[in-house]
Formats: C-alpha cells, sequence, structure tokens
C-alpha cells in the first residue's frame, strides 16, 4: 500500500519527527496565530459573517484529510428527509469555476468533472436534494437562498469557514488518529489547535469508544455533547449495472483493491470485514481523476479477476472502458445514538420532530 510521506509523518508525535520538521513548525506556528486572529475577529464582529434566512448545519472536521465529512453529509440529509435541503460544497479537485448547481432537487445537471466527486456523489445517493458549489461558499448559499428558497442549508467542509454563520456546527474526528502528531499545517494535520473544538456544538467520533481520544477531548471542549459513528457496508455493486454482487463471489479470487481517497486504509480494512482479502492494494491521492490507460494498467500487470474501488472513485469512473469487472463499495454511516446527542440537538433547533 502506498502511502502519502505527508500523513506518515502527521500521524503520531515524536523527539525525532519534531526535530526533522523544526522549519515547518515555525510556519505552523503563524499558521496557529492567523487562524487564532481570524476566529477572534469574526467572534467580535469586526469581520461579518453572512447569515442565512433559513437553519444552517455546518459539518467540517480540525484535521485535513476524510474524516467522514461527505457520509455524514448525506446522513443528515436522510434524517431530514421531508425538509427542502441544500447542500453547499467548495467543489475540491473540479474543472469548473463560479457557482454551479450539481444538483435543482429534481435531477442531476453536471458530471464529477465540472463540480468534483463528493458534491456529485451526495447529489446522485440522495434525490431531491439541492447540491451547489462554488468557490466562496457565502456566494453560493446566497445564490441557493434566492433561486431555491431552502428550508435546511448544511455546508459541507465548514468549520473553519466562517463567513457564513450557522445554527450548528458539528465536528468529525478519527477516533483512531485523533490530533496525529498534535501541529498545525504544514507540520501536522491540524487546521485550528484542538482547543478551537469549545467552538462545536456537537462532536462526532469516527470508531468505538476509546478512552484515548475521550481523554484529549475532555481536556479540549468539556462537556461539548460527543457521539460515535462507523462505516457500514451495505452491498458491493457492480459498477456496470449498479446491481449488488454477493461477496462471497469475490473471496479467493484476485482481486485488486483501488481507492483514491485520503485515508485508503479504512477502505482495505472494510473488504476485509467482509472477508474479500486483495491481492493488490493500492492507493491514489485524494480526488485522483482517473484515465482509461490506469485500470488498463492494472490489468495488464495483475490480471484480476475484479477491481474494487470507492464510492467516491466509481463516480469517475462510469464512463471509462475498462477491460476487468468492477465493483464498488456501498458504504454509509451507522451512528450509535444510545445517547441521542446528535438527534437530541436537532430537535432542539425544530429541525425533528
Amino acid at each position: 500500500m502506498r502511502r502519502s510521506l505527508e500523513h506518515a509523518v502527521w500521524d503520531s508525535k515524536s523527539t525525532i519527527r519534531d526535530m526533522l520538521l523544526l522549519p515547518l513548525l515555525v510556519l505552523s506556528f503563524l499558521f496557529r496565530f492567523g487562524t487564532a486572529a481570524r476566529r477572534w475577529l469574526y467572534l467580535r464582529g469586526v469581520l461579518n459573517a453572512y447569515t442565512p434566512s433559513c437553519p444552517c448545519i455546518s459539518v467540517g472536521n480540525l484535521t485535513v484529510g476524510g474524516t467522514g465529512k461527505t457520509p455524514m453529509v448525506i446522513h443528515l440529509c436522510t434524517l431530514l428527509k421531508g425538509k427542502k435541503i441544500a447542500v453547499v460544497a467548495r467543489g475540491y479537485a473540479s474543472g469548473g469555476s463560479g457557482i454551479r448547481i450539481v444538483s435543482d432537487g429534481r435531477s442531476v445537471l453536471m458530471g464529477p468533472d465540472v463540480c468534483g466527486d463528493e458534491p456529485y456523489l451526495i447529489a446522485s445517493t440522495v434525490p431531491g436534494t439541492i447540491v451547489a458549489v462554488g468557490e466562496k461558499k457565502s456566494d453560493v448559499v446566497r445564490f441557493v437562498e434566492q433561486h431555491y428558497h431552502p428550508e435546511v442549508i448544511v455546508l459541507d467542509d465548514g468549520f473553519s469557514h466562517l463567513r457564513v454563520a450557522r445554527d450548528i456546527d458539528l465536528v468529525l474526528i478519527d477516533g483512531d488518529k485523533g490530533f496525529g502528531n498534535g501541529h498545525l499545517l504544514p507540520a501536522g494535520p491540524l487546521r485550528e489547535p484542538p482547543a478551537a473544538l469549545r467552538f462545536a456544538d456537537v462532536i462526532g467520533i469516527k470508531g468505538r469508544e476509546d478512552t484515548t481520544i475521550e481523554t484529549l477531548l475532555r481536556r479540549h471542549v468539556g462537556t461539548t455533547g460527543t457521539f460515535h459513528f462507523t462505516y457500514r457496508v451495505r452491498a458491493v455493486k457492480s459498477l456496470d449495472s449498479d446491481q449488488p454482487v454477493p461477496a462471497e463471489q469475490l473471496r479467493n479470487k484476485t482481486i485488486v483493491a483501488l481507492a483514491g481517497i485520503a485515508f485508503p486504509d479504512s477502505f482495505f480494512k472494510l473488504l476485509g470485514s467482509l472477508g474479500i482479502q486483495p491481492a493488490h492494494c493500492v492507493a491514489k491521492t485524494d480526488h485522483h481523476t482517473y484515465g482509461e490507460h490506469e485500470l488498463a494498467s492494472l490489468t495488464r500487470r495483475y490480471a484480476p479477476d475484479a477491481v474494487i474501488i470507492t464510492a467516491k472513485d466509481a463516480v469517475k469512473m462510469k464512463g471509462l472502458r475498462r477491460d476487468s469487472a468492477v465493483a464498488w463499495l456501498y458504504v454509509d454511516i451507522a451512528v450509535e445514538e444510545d445517547s441521542g446527542v446528535l438527534s437530541g440537538l436537532l430537535r432542539s433547533k425544530g429541525l425533528l420532530p
């Protein structure tokens, strides 16, 4: 499995690594000062945030990389089914520009190459949801309000995007990786220091309960409500037909697992939980754009019975010519709601009955 060097360095803290990162730690200090100053200016009203005319839920994280934001946005849209929902996103790694309406709530209007893989995945997974992208989320929110009059706005990747006020700040944390080496960009994975979590209304922790991350959170956020969630495999589906492929048919076969996401290890582990042991695991960079030659190269090199990819990769591979069978893993999230923290917060804001 190929892992990026920066993720390997960011994963955990050590004195030797900190010495190697010393030049970057100076930049991290400046980044910390800048982010703290910016948040302070918004809190004091020196910089003004746009307040939407309807309830706004921000789904964000404290670290770069995957913590389950897209599945959580889809989960919220499903929970709030029956309301007119608009999802506003940045549209990372897309070829388009300006404000783009990915879905008007009736049909998907563009492909992932124009809007980005994650907005397209949201639009195609949750029919009836308005999905819009653009470089300035505050402008996108205004546009969506003016033309579509949503009842709820979900701001994708919004915790550090302070130009839009929100009614609920939901922040996600990977329970295994936590805060990594504890440093801010570029020496570490943090966008803001952990103390910024005190501005969150609720924190979702990916993974089962773990005393290490719980202790860290208590130190930084005190009584802020938390809940746990995990990835749940719904099916393995054929890329050609979207029909389920029984996992039994993929066991004891020559399988190549291919993932273009921030942390591909979690995808490879999910396959293992199904009893599918890939002969080869290939990791690409997050938001990777695939060409037909890549699939053909994999077929020539490994002669697999099948290639299994992530849902985010599947939306970009639909139209590609391929020699071997390709399947994708349909995954959503299961929220452990014994305490009712998330649903209780939504209910308190009048978003659930």
